[in-house]
């Protein structure tokens, strides 16, 4: 068996589809749910262009901040100041790239599907089903 999200709560389950009714099902769902999934990418993008906009800002404030004598020394305190922004705009990025991630995988068991669709159809209609 083959492990696929449950398309209502975002788990992993095992299933597979044992009728053509089913499999026209699967693909259905997959394809609503990865068109559903485009404007929460969206916004995760947005969230994470906003946090490191905001960790860049931050960071320049404490270099413009900083009274240490050298600039290594002034990168150092600002990077140390800033560390929290920085934490923020790596969780972000974290987040995003994990539903990109989740994304490509339902997209790859959307084209098995669709694959194992094909190989139906084709096998009803050599099988003469249907005439």
């Amino acid at each position: 068996m083959t492990d696929i999200a449950n398309l209502s709560t975002g788990e992993i389950v095992e299933y597979e589809p044992v009728s053509p009714l089913e499999l026209e099902m699967m693909i259905r769902e997959l394809g609503d749910r990865l068109e559903r999934a485009v404007p929460v990418i969206k916004q995760l993008w947005a969230d994470r262009y906003s946090a490191e906009r905001k960790y860049i800002e931050e960071r320049a404030k404490a270099v413009i901040r900083s009274t240490e004598p050298t600039v290594t020394r002034q990168r150092a305190e600002a990077d140390l100041a800033s560390l929290p922004y920085k934490h923020d705009f790596d969780s972000a990025k974290e987040t995003l790239h994990a539903a990109e991630e989740l994304q490509k995988a339902l997209t790859a068991k959307l084209y098995g599907y669709l694959n194992l669709n094909k190989v139906n159809a084709a096998a009803y209609q050599v099988g003469g089903v249907g005439r």
